[in-house]
Formats: structure tokens, sequence, C-alpha cells
């Protein structure tokens, strides 16, 4: 393996490391965000619209919480694995 490819490959690394460290953060908040609307912590601090709202918000916040711990696999798989385009105007099934 030359020099640019391990280079390459640790780029690669580093970045799906990121990308795991900022998925962790956004569940993290997300989780939390949900149990502090579903335990009412503090709520009369609320503001009022929130509290008319909260099943909702609720909702909301579950369901972006599901999709993104679903797709997180994919997320980093992508990350770790992108698709190499061929250069500019090279046809893979055409040119030879």
């Amino acid at each position: 393996m030359t020099k640019v490819q391990r280079k390459q490959k640790s780029d690669l690394s580093r970045t799906a490391q990121r990308l795991k460290q900022r998925l962790i953060v956004l569940i993290s908040l997300l989780s939390v965000s949900v149990t502090i609307l579903i335990l009412r912590v503090a709520e009369n601090w609320w503001p009022l619209w929130m509290a008319e709202y909260r099943s909702r918000i609720i909702g909301i916040l579950l369901l972006v919480l599901v999709v993104v711990v679903v797709s997180s696999p994919l997320i980093i798989q992508s990350a770790q694995q992108p698709r190499e385009f061929p250069g500019p105007g090279k046809n893979p099934y055409i040119d030879p």
C-alpha cells in the first residue's frame, strides 16, 4: 500500500470517528430532550405553547430519534467507504 493510500484510509477513519461522536451527541441530546418532556422536568419554566403541544413534540422527537438510530449504521458505513467515481469524461460501461 502506498503512502497516499494509507493517508486516505487514515483520513476516512478519522472522519468516521468524528461522525460517530457527532451521532452519539445527537442521540444523547434527543434522548435527554424526550426524557425531560416525558417526566415534565421544570414544567413551570416551559413556555405555554410547549406545555400545550408537549405530546406532539414528544412524538416528533421520538420519530427523529428512531430514524437517526436506525440509519446511523448506514451513515457510518457510507462515511467509511465512499463511492469512487471515475474521472471526468470516463464512462466505465462504454470506455475500456
